[in-house]
């Protein structure tokens, strides 16, 4: 299992959130945006500089804009290399 940040990883790809390295604020951000460890994202964009667009697959959600540092701190996996 290769973990990556989500700013890195491909786009249109499914991923899935293994684990959020952050503290406890950043957290609440997450949760408060419907991000949690295991569920299933994708990125939509190519981004280096500006934010990370994403759709949580899990909840069915629109789009939700990530910036950069906050995207660092989601380590996810390829959701299609777990089936």
């Amino acid at each position: 299992m290769n973990l990556s940040p989500l700013n890195l990883v491909p786009c249109h790809i499914p991923q899935r959130i293994v684990e959020i390295k952050a503290g406890l604020e950043a957290r609440r951000k997450f949760l408060a945006m419907g991000l949690h460890v295991g569920d299933s994202i994708v990125k939509l964009n190519r981004s280096n500089w500006s934010p990370v667009l994403i759709r949580n697959l899990t909840t069915g959600s629109s789009k939700i804009a990530i910036g950069q540092g906050l995207a660092r701190k989601i380590l996810v996996v390829d959701a299609l290399s777990l089936i």
